[in-house]
């Protein structure tokens, strides 16, 4: 791969964008590779947590306006915009729907389509230096990469408008305040902190939070009835795992329980 690196510490593999001279934006080519390597580690048993960061003085941000140029120039905007977004919005979706825990490690800027991939995953851990801005209406665009949807739900909806509609630059403290950033680190301790949290969550039982994942993002369109009764059967399959015999005995006998995700 060109874009992206990938490195596995123990049970946690670490995603990084590579693209650093151009700020990791989120082209074809870089949407291509996130996909595929989401789609690989999906099933990889040794993995249980995942964290995605950026290289240089970006996170990602966002979509490469070179390449929005030249599609102008050759009059191709509505097909290259189409060619764009069929991998990225397979990967938004991916990222909520994920069986592992995701973090976001964002070391820089987050902008635009960079900034909704931080906010598509479970966690994020910000360096004091992470900005973030929702750039789409500074070129007529709506907010993509699952923008709408994600700010609306999890923004009030002046909040919403006003970070889609001005495109203002946010640092990591007011995105915290917000809600949407889990914590802070200096620059140097982001690493260190995006594996400590991933550590914890990898030795966690992940099958329970892969199941969580769902049961939240499913609440968000079907009745509350119908998410009631879906509720109760997963929590009787999730008492059918080995985890959940771990978890119990565990606790009985005063000891941290050891999960397996099964």
């Amino acid at each position: 791969m060109e874009k992206i690196e990938i490195a596995k510490k123990e049970k946690i593999a670490i995603i990084k964008l590579i693209d650093a001279e151009n700020l990791n934006p989120l082209n074809k080519e870089t949407a291509k590779e996130l996909l595929e390597t989401l789609e690989s580690l999906k099933d990889d048993i040794d993995i249980r947590c995942v964290i995605i960061t950026g290289s240089g003085r970006a996170f990602s941000a966002g979509g490469d306006i070179k390449g929005f140029k030249s599609s102008i120039e050759a009059g191709t905007t509505g097909k290259e915009m189409d060619d764009l977004t069929k991998d990225l919005y397979k990967t938004a979706l991916i990222l909520r729907l994920y069986p592992k825990p995701i973090i976001a490690a964002v070391n820089g800027w987050a902008v635009g389509a960079g900034m909704n991939l931080a906010l598509s995953c479970d966690f994020i851990i910000a360096s004091e230096k992470a900005r973030f801005r929702q750039s789409f209406s500074k070129l007529g665009l709506i907010p993509g990469f699952a923008g709408t949807i994600l700010l609306s739900r999890q923004l009030t909806w002046q909040q919403a408008t006003q970070m889609s509609f001005f495109g203002d630059t946010y640092s990591a403290e007011e995105l915290a305040k917000l809600g949407l950033v889990n914590e802070i680190t200096p620059p140097e301790k982001l690493d260190e902190v995006a594996l400590q949290w991933a550590q914890r969550l990898a030795n966690g039982p992940t099958l329970a939070f892969a199941r969580t994942k769902e049961l939240f993002f499913n609440a968000l369109s079907i009745p509350l009835k119908e998410h009631l009764e879906n509720e109760r059967q997963m929590q009787i399959k999730s008492a059918e795992t080995e985890d959940y015999k771990r978890g119990v005995f565990a606790l009985i006998d005063k000891k941290e329980p050891e999960f397996i995700g099964k």
